[in-house]
Order: structure tokens, then sequence, then C-alpha cells
């Protein structure tokens, strides 16, 4: 059974799960189209109340330029206004994250979202220029990715946040992310709209306690969490941890190799065709498997979703 879905493309508080779907591969390792669009039926079927693509569970820093401008439009059309859609935006330098904010606004985007450059770390001036550059040409809701890969310290998110016109939103995912989540919502900006979690949902319950308006995982057990932020909404926060603590086996198997099991998962769960990814994570290996194949009669349990 398919979770109720609440669209709120419009609003200015979003809030929930905004998943972000994988970008599927076939056996060669080239685009696999079918299966991203199916991917997105299942997300938006499982309840997901926003899109994010592509960003680090996209693979998004091995696709080509002609990659990511033909899947912007693709993914903006699929969703077609249900749910919003946060492209990801994040270049190597200025001019790529304006290349990429411009055809985000092209294809329909509701939001950007972009981590800082990931091969050279900017001094604060130019960091503060390419967040700019972002939202001066996206015009649209700017979500800062502060992620372990490319951390940016709480002072200086506060001035990204005070400083760049379009910032609203900050994906915290850099440790303490869920004691930087709280100090981000104590310095109560009213230019923040909504502040996520990610880590693909393992600190969830603590996040919310917090005060996170949601997290930002990837898609494979966007069913699950679904019910968990119903559940936690509703005021039932003894079940809403409770299915979160059954799901923890399943985010704790992602956080050991990441992209490679959410895609494995994805395949077992009739999604996509194939689980190749480009070199993200940690390759399964043959005790990978068998952990899986132990812990998979447990995780079907919580799944609502079924293959059609």
């Amino acid at each position: 059974m398919a979770a109720t879905q609440t669209p709120a493309r419009n609003s200015s508080r979003w809030q929930g799960i905004f998943t972000i779907p994988v970008t599927p591969f076939d056996d060669d390792g080239e685009l696999d189209l079918d299966s991203l669009r199916r991917q997105l039926d299942f997300c938006l079927e499982a309840g997901a109340h926003g899109i994010v693509h592509p960003v680090m569970a996209s693979e998004w820093f091995t696709l080509t330029d002609e990659e990511r401008l033909r899947l912007l439009p693709l993914v903006a059309g699929h969703i077609a206004g249900r749910v919003p859609f946060v492209a990801g935006v994040s270049g190597v330098s200025v001019s790529a994250a304006r290349y990429f904010a411009a055809a985000a606004r092209d294809a329909g985007a509701d939001a950007v979202i972009a981590m800082p450059p990931v091969l050279a770390k900017l001094p604060p001036a130019d960091l503060l220029r390419y967040y700019e550059a972002i939202s001066e040409t996206a015009q649209l809701p700017v979500c800062i990715q502060n992620a372990p890969v490319a951390p940016i310290n709480p002072d200086l998110v506060s001035r990204l946040v005070r400083e760049v016109a379009h910032v609203h939103y900050v994906k915290e995912e850099v440790e303490p992310a869920h004691h930087n989540i709280r100090r981000r919502l104590e310095v109560g900006d009213a230019k923040v709209w909504g502040v996520f979690g990610g880590a693909g949902g393992q600190n969830f319950i603590d996040e919310l306690e917090r005060g996170a308006s949601g997290t930002m995982p990837a898609p494979h057990f966007t069913d699950v969490l679904r019910q968990i932020y119903d559940l936690y909404a509703a005021g039932e926060h003894t079940a809403a941890r409770t299915l979160h603590m059954r799901l923890m086996p399943g985010l704790q198997r992602e956080r050991l190799s990441g992209v490679p099991f959410d895609k494995e998962v994805l395949v077992r769960r009739g999604v996509i065709r194939s689980a190749r990814n480009r070199g993200a994570g940690t390759a399964l290996d043959a005790y990978d498997y068998k952990e899986l194949e132990a812990l998979w009669p447990h995780l079907e349990t919580l799944f609502t979703w079924q293959s059609s």
C-alpha cells in the first residue's frame, strides 16, 4: 500500500522526506533512463514529500555535464509538479555552479541545493561568491548542503544564510550534525525556512527531536521513513522511535557501503534493473551479500510499497 501524498510544492516551509533518487546505470555503466523513471514513480508512490537530484547519493560527481543537463528536465517533467523538485547544482567552480543553476531554473526546478566545490577549499569570500552566483542565477530557494566531503564551519553557514538572498534551507550532515541542526535553529534567523538531516536517516528521530524539518535520504527505504515521519508528526513518538529502531540494521548496512547497498536494495525491490555504479561507495563483497540475505526477511516486513 502506498503512503498518502501530501504535496507542498509551493510551500515556504517544506517538511518531511525529501528523497534522493540514485542515478541508475545499465551493466555497461550508461544511464538507464527507464529505471530512473520507475524509481521516481516508486519515490512518489512510497510517499516522498519532495525529490532531490542529482546529489551525493545520485553520484553527481561521476556524471558528465551533458548527462546532468539531460537529467534535470527529465526529472522535473516526470514529477510534473506533484511534489517539489530540488535540483542539485554543485560545481567545481563559480562558473560551473552558475551554469547548472541556470539549467535547473530552465528545467522547472522548485529549488536548488549545492555543496561547496569538492576539489578546492574556497576561502570565505569566494564561497560567498559561489552561493551568490547560484542564488542570483536560479532565482529560487537555495539549500546549502553542509557535507563532510566539503564542510563549512557553523559561523560561515550563518554568514551565507544572512548575506545570500535566496538561501532558505540547510541540509546539515557535518558531525555532530544533530548538534549543528539545533544550533542552526537556535539562531532564530527568519530567513531559514527549514533544516534537514541526512546520513540516510540514521539519526532521524534525534534530528526531529531537535526541530529538524525532515531528512534527505537515498530512496530505498522511502516508504519506511515516511511511516516514521507520519507517526512522529502525529505525536506517536514512541511508535516512531520503535519503527526507526527496527529499520536501524538496514541503515547500518547503508552506512558501511553507501550507494552500492542502496542500489542493491532497489534491485531487490524491483525498482531498478542493475546495481551498477561508477565507483561511489564501498563495493559489496560476499560477506555483505550474505548479511543482506540474512537481513532481507526482516526488512521486507517494514515495507509498505510492493512492486506490481
